[in-house]
């Protein structure tokens, strides 16, 4: 029997969590039995550098999501796969609507990485659209127990049809970047005698960045806070650096493919976000070793850390409580290198190829479940 043909839909290659980790599974997939195609809508971004060189794939082009449908419909039909895995709201709708055009005929599995209730920017149509697709689809897959629960709440989702699967994370393999990258010299805005925190993400509302700085400002003066990303908030966060005299303690440097130098070099890792999905940099510091403290926000960090034994998690949305956060694991640091050294086994459940293996495991089930139903329906139709 021929292995099961999984086509992989990803809208860009943007340089977000939900980019890295489709990649990933595209890359690790084909050693859990399944033959992996990977279409793409804008072969734009940095993400394309992520992608194993090894792994073909076809670009349909267009800006719009709601123009690709028909070219994505296109391929589903001429190339037939058993299944297709997409992710994020807007590409899992466009890949509901294009395998229906395409005769319904492969399992749609949609993938979501976010809390919707905590999102402010997806409207009423948006909404409507989504339920609509993740109903219809045969499985859904849930990054945290908590945006699993909520869906299955808010969108009358079967129960059976939604499983909990964490980001893939390649943490043998960020262990012994930032291992290597241990050796001298660390970053350029690394400062002698200081002491640095470090935090991952795009400039945006979500990540809190604002709290974090405000967090900043009161720590010594020999904490320095370097936020890696890009994004629209950037103006902003920078006029509140300004603002609170910080420009020479905070420093963005913007977008980095590899940031295992830094993560090498800091003292402590945090994550301050009002909402995630999952906290995929939280796994990757942990696998590099870093202490971590993270706002237990809606939905992800509570999953990944167990407060007090591999991380801490603070409250969200409270600055002051993050800052004392901070400044117990800089000052205490025998206990934040027992958490570090518990966070890098802790590490270990999200290797690529467990968390591959997982998915394997749901795409199988709803391939098997869409010819059941495929089945009994054309079983059905015989009778008249």
């Amino acid at each position: 029997m021929s292995e099961p043909r999984l086509l992989i839909w990803l809208s860009d290659f943007g340089g977000g969590g939900a980019q890295r980790t489709m990649l990933n599974l595209a890359a690790a997939l084909p050693d859990q039995g399944l033959t992996v195609e990977l279409v793409v809508g804008r072969a734009e971004g940095p993400a394309k550098s992520w992608a194993d060189p090894k792994l073909a794939y076809a670009e349909l082009g267009g800006r719009r999501l709601a123009a690709i449908v028909p070219s994505l419909s296109g391929v589903i039909r001429s190339h037939a796969p058993d299944a297709v895995l997409s992710t994020m709201v807007d590409a899992n709708v466009a890949a509901f609507f294009a395998n229906r055009l395409a005769g319904n005929r492969a399992a749609l599995v949609l993938r979501e990485t976010n809390s919707h209730r905590a999102r402010a920017d997806i409207g009423f149509v948006r909404r409507r659209l989504a339920r609509l697709a993740y109903r219809e689809a045969d499985q859904i897959v849930a990054l945290s127990r908590g945006v699993g629960s909520e869906l299955i709440a808010d969108m009358a989702l079967d129960p059976a049809r939604t499983v909990t699967i964490p980001n893939p994370v390649e943490v043998a393999v960020l262990a012994r970047k930032a291992q290597a990258a241990r050796q001298p010299p660390p970053p350029g805005c690394f400062n002698s005698g200081s002491r640095h925190v470090v935090a991952i993400g795009r400039l945006h509302r979500q990540k809190g960045f604002d709290i974090l700085i405000d967090a900043l400002a009161r720590q010594d003066h020999d904490v320095r806070l370097i936020i890696i990303g890009e994004g629209p908030d950037r103006a902003a966060l920078e006029a509140q650096v300004r603002q609170l005299g910080l420009s020479d303690r905070v420093h963005m440097p913007g977008f980095i493919d590899n940031p295992a130098p830094y993560l090498a070099h800091a003292d402590l890792f945090v994550l301050s976000s009002r909402w995630e999905g999952f906290g995929h940099v939280i796994v990757e510091a942990m696998a590099s070793g870093l202490p971590v403290v993270a706002a237990d926000c809606p939905y992800g960090p509570a999953d990944i850390l167990r407060h007090g034994e591999t991380g801490w998690l603070v409250p969200p949305e409270d600055a002051g409580a993050l800052a004392a956060a901070i400044r117990l694991l800089l000052d205490d640091r025998d206990r934040a290198q027992r958490l570090a050294a518990a966070g890098a086994i802790a590490a270990e459940r999200y290797q690529t190829s467990r968390v591959a293996g997982e998915y394997a495991a749901a795409i199988k089930r709803a391939i098997a479940s869409k010819r059941l139903a495929r089945g009994s329906s054309l079983s059905g139709l015989a009778k008249f």
